[in-house]
């Protein structure tokens, strides 16, 4: 239930980093999107993102659902590390990491306070989201199976 509600907010997510990054880059770097490693590997993964949630609505049977997106969600697993260290792999328009480095970080603490401060922001939001969609699905499924018994009466 948990990777079956999650996939929508992590696509979400995805999504507004894609969007917002190209807004941002447009004026940095002169165009809205470059096939850049790190960029490249973020549109993969929203790619993942919506053919797991596709996969999953794909089945009526919520079991067979289950297993087949498990599996692709397991083959997707490989694309977090690529999107990690990316910038430090390839030369790319992107900076190396700058916040967590063995010998501290390359930015101003007046940055890394805000960073830092938005990034338990949005971990709480997604905690907060998440356990109001699980709800939700545990709901739905409530009402389901209490239909299903009405039906079989």
């Amino acid at each position: 239930v948990v990777a079956k509600v999650s996939a929508p907010i992590g696509a979400t997510f995805t999504l507004i980093a894609l969007v917002t990054g190209a807004v941002w880059g447009k004026p940095m770097w002169g165009t809205w999107w470059v096939w850049d490693a790190r960029l490249t590997s973020e549109l993969i993964l929203l790619f993942l993102y919506l053919a797991y949630i596709s996969l999953n609505n794909a089945f009526d049977n919520p079991k067979t659902a289950a297993k087949a997106s498990s599996i692709l969600a397991i083959v997707g697993l490989v694309n977090l590390p690529i999107i990690h260290y990316s910038v430090n792999w390839w030369n790319t328009l992107h900076q190396p990491a700058s916040v967590v480095k063995l010998d501290g970080p390359a930015i101003h603490s007046r940055m890394v306070v805000p960073l830092l401060l938005m990034a338990v922001a949005y971990t709480a939001f997604y905690i907060w989201m998440l356990t109001v969609r699980v709800r939700a699905e545990i709901n739905t499924s409530k009402i389901r199976a209490l239909r299903i018994r009405q039906m079989a009466i």
